[in-house]
């Protein structure tokens, strides 16, 4: 997802402890494993096995640290401030490699939440005549996934973006401009897109409908991975993931009830139709074993998916002149942890 930040309002602190007890299936000492997430629509599966005691049962003692954006969690990197972290997948395409952090499971596949969305009469228009978008004004969070997929909508109806006006906007300042009736277009995700199609405005082209991968991963940093004794940490650490996944997609509503307590507990205290957005995406885009290990495993010609995903992101950074070559993802993707935790 981009190096991006929950846009709704800035955190007071840059993180916020979560410290719920939950016991564990031994009569041995957990092992410490430092987590940390963001308080995004990514960061509830976390929550959730915290919260329903599935870290506990596994072995698993860990009091995640919450942060708004994957940038201070990349600062963090350098520091070996964290065993295992969320990342969208700008953070990963830009340092993945280079900091050696190593992607071990998956959350989502977070393209489903970008979009392109307009006013009716505008859209409709466009719809019919790709070329009245040139010189129109798009509201653009720059150099995020979203900023991708507005380059892919365009270039799907012949278009670049040098042909219309971007202007660089965060989600909150972009709703809020565009409630007011500024600009044209707004690229927007949840929940600022679910706020919008509340309003009427409609969708003119997401990430979807341009066939872009957009992974949020789960990372081990290499200093943790670097310990023998912690591989079977990790795979743990994952069985509790995969197992409040399962929770979760199983039924909707109790899922729902426990998000609402999730968006209490980072601060920002939603109406419940713009959770039903969230929520939404959660039930949409959240990753079981199989579907990960499709993405993390060499397919039929002998690449795994998620480096394609990952050098398509790229390219679109060495476009922006953030990179200046595509790096090798292979050796920081292992599949192995995942296969672990996936067996019964």
């Amino acid at each position: 997802m981009l190096i991006r930040s929950i846009l709704i309002k800035p955190f007071a602190a840059v993180l916020i402890c979560f410290g719920l007890t939950a016991g564990t299936a031994s009569t041995q000492a957990a092992d410490a494993v430092r987590t940390s997430s963001i308080t995004a629509y990514t960061g509830f599966s976390i929550y959730a096995a915290k919260e329903l005691g599935m870290f506990g049962k596994h072995g698993i003692d860990t009091d995640p640290k919450w942060f708004p954006s994957g940038a201070p969690i990349m600062q963090a990197a350098a520091a070996g401030a964290w065993d295992m972290t969320f990342l969208g997948a700008p953070p990963t395409t830009l340092g993945g490699p280079k900091l050696g952090l190593m992607t071990v499971g998956m959350v989502a596949e977070e393209a489903g939440m970008h979009q392109l969305i307009g006013r009716p009469e505008f859209v409709t228009k466009i719809k019919k005549n790709p070329m009245s978008l040139k010189g129109k004004k798009i509201f653009v969070t720059t150099l995020s996934t979203g900023h991708y997929m507005t380059e892919s909508c365009l270039q799907k109806v012949g278009l670049s973006i040098s042909e219309v006006k971007v202007i660089p906007s965060e989600q909150q300042a972009t709703l809020s401009a565009f409630v007011a009736g500024h600009g044209d277009l707004a690229q927007v995700w949840s929940p600022q897109s679910t706020a919008l199609k509340d309003r009427g405005n409609v969708v003119y082209c997401d990430a979807n409908e341009t066939k872009l991968s957009m992974p949020a991963v789960w990372v081990a940093h290499p200093k943790f991975v670097a310990n023998p004794k912690n591989r079977d940490v990790i795979v743990r650490w994952l069985k509790a993931h995969l197992e409040a996944v399962e929770w979760i997609l199983k039924d909707r509503k109790r899922t729902f009830e426990l998000y609402k307590k999730y968006d209490k507990f980072r601060g920002f205290n939603f109406a419940d139709e713009l959770l039903e957005g969230e929520v939404d995406l959660v039930m949409s885009t959240y990753m079981r074993a199989g579907e990960q290990l499709k993405m993390l495993s060499k397919g039929a010609n002998g690449k795994k998916p998620i480096v394609k995903s990952f050098e398509d992101i790229a390219q679109f950074f060495i476009r922006q002149g953030r990179m200046k070559k595509v790096p090798n993802y292979s050796p920081v993707i292992d599949a192995s942890y995942m296969k672990a935790a996936a067996k019964k």
